[in-house]
């Protein structure tokens, strides 16, 4: 996965974006992130200062989240309990149309067999 980082108005947080790149790492292990763009933002002019998004390139539709907060900190915090509830609601999706095939093909071949049955 690669990981764009973009700064406005603040100098580059090694701390906090190596932080940012763990927890997105873990994300990847749930789902194949192909690559994430963070922009991470101090607007001097605006309440709350600090504005926090991500776009994650994923194979299907992107999932993007973004959040205002006080501090960095908080704002990141935010955008990752929005990604993380994304990303669950897309495996969830998955999971039901996963499910929905088995059914499906499960019940053809249940009635397949059954035909195939009463003709011999």
């Amino acid at each position: 996965m690669k990981i764009q980082f973009k700064f406005h108005g603040l100098n580059r947080l090694g701390g906090l974006r190596s932080f940012i790149e763990a927890q997105l790492e873990e994300m990847h292990s749930d789902l194949a992130i192909t690559s994430a763009r963070v922009v991470l933002e101090n607007q001097s002019d605006a309440t709350p200062a600090c504005r926090a998004s991500v776009h994650l390139v994923l194979p299907g539709p992107d999932i993007r989240a973004s959040a205002k907060d006080h501090t960095l900190l908080a704002a990141w915090l935010k955008v990752s309990d929005n990604l993380k509830r994304g990303i669950k609601r897309r495996k969830a999706q998955q999971l039901g149309r996963l499910k929905s095939n088995l059914q499906l093909h499960g019940s053809k071949s249940w009635r397949s067999g059954i035909l195939a049955g009463q003709r011999g």
